[in-house]
C-alpha cells in the first residue's frame, strides 16, 4: 500500500482545489491534489465572474487581457410569464472565458508552482488518528487502495463531497438540483441583450407540472452567440411547502425541455443553438454547512461548504478565496509552529481548539464571507416572500413592483 505525506492534501482539481495549490507551494509548502477524473475540472461549472485583484494576481495580466470576453452587463429579473421586468446595473466588468481555457490555466500554474496532481485517484474516506484527519484513502487508476497523509486535508470536491458525507454534511438539504446547458449559435444580439437574464417560475406555474418546486432558468451570453443557459430548483423552502413534491431527476428534465420549447422569451434563444454540453446536476447554495472544520485536520471548501453566492449561483469567485484564505492562515500557523517552511508534522499543534476558533474567526472577517453570508441571508427573506408567500405567477407579477424593491436593494 502506497503511503505518502504533504502538508496540503487536496481533494478536487477544480477552481478550488488547483487555487488552494497554487497557494500552498508558492508559500513554499508541499501540496498534492487528488482528482478523480481524467483531467482537472472534468466537468464545466460557470464560466465567468465579475473582475478583481485577487483573481487577476492569481491568474495573470493575460488571462484577463487576452482570455477573457468583457462586458458591462448587470442582471435582469423576469417575472413569471416574462410580463415584466426588474434591471439591477452591475458594480463591475463582468468576464466571460471558456471553460478549458479557464481550468487549463490554474492546472499551469499549480505545475509551475510544483503541485503533485494525481488523476484517476477516488477518494474513499478520510484518515482518523485520534479523532484528527490525517490523511485520505483512495483507490488509483490501477484499483489499488493508497493513503496520502498530510497537516490539512482540504476537501474541494464538490456538492456531493466524500469526506464531507462521511462527517454526515446533509447535502440533500443543502442542494439544488439543477441543469446546466452551453449553446453556441444562440438566438442572442448581445449588443440588445448584455445582461444576466433570469426568469421566475413560482410553484404551480407550470400547468402540467403543478407540483414542481419554484425554480429560476437563467441565460447568460458568453460572447459572440454562445451562451450559458439552465434551469435552478430553488430548494430553500420547497421542503416545507405542502404544494411542493421533490422531483426525482428524470421530472426536472421533462421540466427543462418544456421550458426550452414553451417558455416565453427564454425558449427563443435555442432557436437555431447548437448545444455542446447539458447535463443534470446540483449545486449546494441553499445555505452554508454548520462548520467548516467537520473534524480537526480537515476543512470543507468551496461547493462542499455549500460557499456560494446564493444570487447568482456562482461559487467560483467564492470558492477559489476561501481556498486561498485557509491555505493561506494554515501555511503561516504550520511556519511558526514547526519553526519555518517546509515538510514537516506539526498536526497536535496545529490543530488545537484556540488555533480553530481563531481560523474560524479569521475567516468570518473577510469581505468574502461577509458577502456570502449577506447574501444568504438576502435570498432567503427574497425567496421567502417571493416563493413561499405569494407562491403563484398571478400573485408574484401583482406584488412585481415590491419585488423590484428588494431586488434593487439586494
Amino acid at each position: 500500500m502506497k503511503v505518502d505525506f504533504n502538508d496540503f492534501v487536496i481533494v478536487g482539481a477544480g477552481p478550488a482545489g488547483l487555487t488552494a495549490g497554487i497557494t500552498a507551494a508558492r508559500k513554499g509548502f508541499k501540496a498534492i491534489v487528488l482528482e478523480k477524473g481524467k483531467i482537472a475540472g472534468p466537468k464545466p461549472r460557470g464560466e465567468g465572474f465579475r473582475e478583481n485583484s485577487f483573481l487577476r494576481n492569481l491568474l495573470g495580466e493575460h488571462f484577463f487581457d487576452e482570455d477573457c470576453f468583457k462586458m458591462d452587463g448587470g442582471l435582469m429579473f423576469h417575472s413569471p410569464g416574462t410580463l415584466k421586468l426588474a434591471a439591477k446595473p452591475g458594480k463591475k466588468t463582468l468576464c466571460f472565458f471558456e471553460w478549458k481555457t479557464f481550468i487549463r490555466r490554474l492546472e499551469e500554474l499549480a505545475e509551475d508552482a510544483g503541485v503533485e496532481i494525481i488523476y484517476n485517484a477516488n477518494v474513499l474516506s478520510p484518515v482518523l488518528k485520534n479523532d484528527v484527519c490525517t490523511g485520505v484513502q483512495y483507490k488509483d487508476k490501477d484499483g489499488k487502495i493508497a493513503h496520502v497523509n498530510g497537516n490539512a486535508i482540504l476537501a474541494c470536491d464538490g456538492y456531493q463531497s466524500t469526506l464531507g458525507s462521511y462527517f454526515d454534511v446533509p447535502y440533500d438539504q443543502l442542494n439544488c438540483p439543477m441543469v446546466k446547458c452551453l449553446a453556441d449559435n444562440a438566438n442572442i444580439d448581445i449588443a440588445q441583450t448584455p445582461d444576466l437574464q433570469f426568469y421566475f417560475v413560482g410553484n404551480g406555474d407550470l400547468a402540467d407540472y403543478p407540483d414542481f418546486p419554484p425554480c429560476v432558468v437563467y441565460g447568460f451570453p458568453l460572447g459572440g452567440q454562445k451562451m450559458e443557459l439552465g434551469l435552478m430548483l430553488r430548494m430553500g423552502h420547497a421542503h416545507l411547502m405542502k404544494t411542493v413534491t421533490v422531483p426525482d431527476n428524470k421530472i426536472v428534465m421533462n421540466v427543462w425541455e418544456h421550458l426550452k420549447n414553451n417558455y416565453p422569451e427564454f425558449s427563443d434563444y435555442f432557436k437555431g443553438a447548437d448545444i455542446r454540453h447539458e447535463e443534470f446536476t446540483g449545486m449546494s447554495n441553499t445555505a452554508m454547512v454548520s462548520d467548516f472544520v467537520p473534524a480537526k485536520g480537515m476543512v470543507l471548501i468551496g461547493d462542499s461548504a455549500g460557499f456560494i453566492d446564493p444570487f447568482g449561483s456562482s461559487g467560483l469567485y467564492s470558492g477559489m478565496a476561501m481556498a486561498d484564505f485557509w491555505v493561506s492562515v494554515l501555511a503561516d500557523k504550520m511556519a511558526m509552529v514547526a519553526g519555518g517552511n517546509g515538510l514537516t508534522e506539526p498536526a497536535d499543534k496545529l490543530w488545537t481548539d484556540e488555533n480553530i476558533a481563531a481560523f474560524k474567526q479569521g475567516f468570518e472577517e473577510t469581505s468574502v464571507f461577509k458577502q456570502i453570508k449577506g447574501s444568504y441571508f438576502l435570498i432567503g427573506n427574497f425567496e421567502w416572500y417571493i416563493f413561499k408567500h405569494l407562491r403563484t405567477a398571478a400573485r408574484i407579477n401583482r406584488w412585481w413592483p415590491v419585488i423590484k424593491l428588494l431586488l434593487k436593494v439586494a
